[in-house]
């Protein structure tokens, strides 16, 4: 039987159809993101009683940290001149809780202190012990030497005569010790204050003084322990301002205050950008290629710039991969932005003052003590500090510092943040223990701090966001494929009529 239908119902058809491939558009490009956008950001802006408010306040679950020594495996013959070589041991593994303490707030902005507690983790380590024993440069024994040096070379040789009484059974350029003493517990000197000797009381006294500054170094009674992590745990590195994004989502968690100043005063010229801290403490949603970050990292008193490199995929969710970028570390004369931070403290490789090559920033500001920082294995470092020291393979797969986003909902999937702390060594005049060193830059242990999301904040990314995305855009294609078929049928049959 031959079905007739008319014309006009065919337009009417066609009309449906135009409306339902319009409706679709609208629905698909316009109204579903922004509903999409406004419960995104309502779950990044920081509020009480929400599911953000709790991951903010505590970490549900550990950091991990790595520590890589440079196990020096010629000590005696650097003493007599020759090239230090050192050996990566480790990696020795800890986990790293992190939570929130003291948090006020004003207005829109929360003020508290980011407390982490550190945890040997045995299992991670698998046969490495914080009971082993390594070999690295003596951090406060060398410091002491370029810092009289710096300062008034004249009194080297009284500094030399009371080195033994100041660093008992420390009193050498390497130091072996288990790594638990070295991260942790610490080790002794000025053990009697350095009563007996006036040049050792002097000394001491001085020793004292820095520890009110220098990260690293407490008093205890009469003497001085020296340990590189142990100031951080169980404590926090300052107190932190942050926007709450209330006012204005765009600035939500935005770093403005960093022990109650707006600016550290660490580099050159207080009113320079190197000396600015406002930057980002999580990233923000709805991330593009062409988008950069500033960091503030309190350990190392400066802000670091991270650029978008690739696409990378974390448990089956693609995120955006950010980069530390490789001029970082960069000397003035190639990177002009970071004069600032050629502070001219610690001489150079050379004995010289002035601002160091590519790849060394010079932490004598920040923490008290002519440490140098670095990526690990000195990555992107000038070839002059390179040729220095046999062992380094850098490579940036494995150190460079990196975060991978979900690029909706800027949730970090994976990150890892890694530095190298190392120092100069060289003969330093009438120091007859290394009257015969050659210079070079020794490097001491690089960290990595690390995380990979939990599965069940993976699993809620995938079922409140994916798939809801997903389930929105099948409508969006149904209701404009339903409409489109609305449209060509009716269309086609008129043309066919005709």
């Amino acid at each position: 039987m031959k079905i007739i239908v008319s014309t006009k119902v065919l337009i009417y058809c066609a009309l449906f159809g135009v409306a339902l491939v319009v409706a679709g558009v609208i629905l698909g490009y316009r109204i579903f993101p922004m509903i999409v956008s406004k419960k995104v950001w309502e779950n990044a802006v920081l509020k009480e009683d929400t599911q953000q408010w709790k991951l903010f306040t505590k970490i549900p679950f550990p950091f991990q940290v790595k520590i890589h020594f440079f196990d020096v495996q010629n000590s005696n013959e650097i003493l007599q001149g020759a090239k230090p070589i050192v050996k990566e041991v480790g990696p020795y593994v800890y986990k790293l809780n992190r939570w929130k303490d003291d948090i006020e707030w004003n207005a829109d902005e929360i003020s508290y202190y980011d407390c982490m507690k550190f945890e040997f983790d045995k299992e991670a380590s698998g046969r490495l012990s914080d009971e082993d024993y390594v070999t690295i440069l003596n951090s406060p024994f060398n410091a002491l030497i370029l810092a009289v040096e710096e300062l008034s070379a004249s009194a080297l040789e009284t500094v030399n005569d009371a080195l033994p009484d100041v660093f008992n059974k420390y009193n050498s350029l390497f130091v072996k010790a288990t790594v638990k003493e070295l991260l942790f517990e610490g080790s002794i000197f000025c053990e009697n204050g350095g009563e007996d000797d006036f040049a050792t009381k002097m000394i001491c006294q001085q020793f004292k003084a820095k520890a009110k500054v220098a990260k690293g170094m407490t008093v205890i009674g009469k003497a001085i322990n020296y340990s590189y992590l142990n100031f951080k745990n169980n404590s926090h590195l300052g107190r932190l301002t942050i926007k709450s994004g209330l006012k204005n989502q765009e600035e939500t968690s935005n770093l403005v205050r960093f022990d109650n100043r707006t600016r550290v005063s660490v580099w050159v010229n207080e009113s320079s950008a190197c000396n600015e801290i406002k930057s980002t403490t999580t990233f923000r949603p709805y991330l593009t290629p062409e988008m950069t970050f500033d960091v503030f990292s309190e350990d190392i008193c400066r802000r670091l710039k991270m650029a978008y490199q690739k696409i990378e995929t974390v448990k089956e969710i693609q995120g955006y991969k950010y980069v530390v970028t490789n001029d970082s570390f960069n000397a003035p004369q190639e990177n002009q932005e970071n004069y600032c931070f050629c502070v001219n403290r610690s001489r150079t490789l050379h004995g010289d003052f002035g601002c160091l090559k590519d790849g060394l920033l010079d932490l004598t500001t920040c923490v008290g003590a002519p440490v140098l920082l670095s990526f690990p294995h000195l990555l992107y470092g000038a070839k002059e500090y390179m040729d220095t020291v046999e062992g380094l393979d850098p490579n940036p797969e494995l150190h460079e510092t990196f975060v991978i986003l979900e690029p909706i909902s800027g949730a970090p999937l994976k990150l890892a943040k890694r530095v190298q702390f190392n120092m100069f060594i060289r003969a330093v005049p009438d120091i007859i223990s290394i009257e015969n060193v050659t210079n070079s830059v020794v490097p001491i242990f690089w960290i990595e701090e690390s995380m990979i999301l939990d599965d069940r904040y993976i699993a809620i990314i995938k079922d409140t966001l994916l798939k809801n995305l997903k389930i929105l855009d099948m409508i969006k294609w149904g209701i404009i494929g339903l409409g489109g078929v609305a449209l060509v049928a009716p269309t086609a049959l008129m043309i066919y009529k005709n």
